[in-house]
């Protein structure tokens, strides 16, 4: 498996969507594209929920993005704000 590189996945979903720029790719996954640069360059880790969105956008598989991505995890938890009881 080829080693974690956030800019390695969006360069792929700018290529697959045929987008010009991180503006026009951070809009189309409807993220910050502040947020984006700071994903591209390891600032902070790709979650599982933005996994699932830029499966819905690009119809990529959330294995192959794990894939191209380098992800080594054996969970994905997802970041959707609310707290589980208990």
């Amino acid at each position: 498996m080829p080693p974690y590189d956030p800019a390695r996945l969006f360069d792929l979903l700018r290529q697959r969507l045929q987008l010009h720029s991180d503006k026009a790719l951070a809009k189309a996954l409807q993220i910050a594209p502040p947020l984006l640069a700071r994903l591209r360059h390891r600032g902070l880790p790709v979650s599982g929920s933005l996994l699932l969105r830029i499966q819905d956008v690009s119809g990529i598989a959330v294995d192959e993005l794990r894939r191209v991505l380098g992800d080594r995890r054996r969970r994905m938890r997802l970041a959707i704000g609310l707290r589980m009881p208990g």
